[in-house]
């Protein structure tokens, strides 16, 4: 989980302190019932808020799909031919650079990238690396985790790809399948 999305409930933490000091000072309760309502959606949305404010400016995942990909023999360049940065595009720019070839499931012999769409909201999630060369009833997805975001100072801060294999039957609605062609290594002496 991304620090901005844990946060993100903090958003309306200002609007609640301002409305319920307000409602201290002038005893109206409006500014009761408001700092209520704001405290509900920032503890109940706060994932739906993060998506809203803040996701589409984070590109980490497309930078670990990437990497994933290149050392997986994978060429991440966008279907245009050009390559991109993940540190200059927000994840919705990445994703309209693979408007062909997507689906709903990975291609036998396939590895590449998928989306998670929320179709609600219209925002991409995240992107993740994914391999389906060799099994049938199941891929390989190389999940991100941040783990330089953990609360306890004690536990080794870094960041780590985890390869786990989902059966066919658990894909999401939300995730978008893009495959990518083979890296060519071609070498200029």
């Amino acid at each position: 989980m991304e620090i901005r999305e844990r946060f993100a409930g903090l958003f309306f933490i200002i609007p609640f302190a301002v409305s319920l000091l307000l409602h201290t000072l002038t005893d109206i309760d409006f500014f009761f019932f408001l700092s209520l309502a704001l405290a509900v959606v920032s503890t109940v949305f706060y994932h739906q808020l993060y998506l809203l404010f803040f996701n589409d400016s984070n590109s980490t995942s497309a930078l670990y799909a990437g990497n994933a990909a290149l050392e997986e023999d994978y060429d991440p360049v966008g279907q245009d031919g050009k390559y991109w940065d993940p540190r200059k595009l927000k994840l919705s720019q990445v994703f309209a650079l693979y408007p062909n070839k997507r689906s709903a499931r990975p291609e036998q012999g396939s590895c590449g990238f998928v989306f998670t769409y929320n179709k609600l909201l219209s925002v991409v999630e995240k992107v993740e690396f994914y391999d389906y060369r060799h099994r049938k009833g199941s891929f390989t997805l190389y999940k991100f985790y941040f783990s330089h975001f953990q609360q306890d100072v004690f536990t080794l801060q870094r960041d780590s790809i985890v390869k786990t294999e989902i059966p066919l039957e658990r894909i999401s609605k939300k995730m978008i399948f893009v495959p990518l062609n083979r890296y060519s290594r071609e070498y200029v002496y």
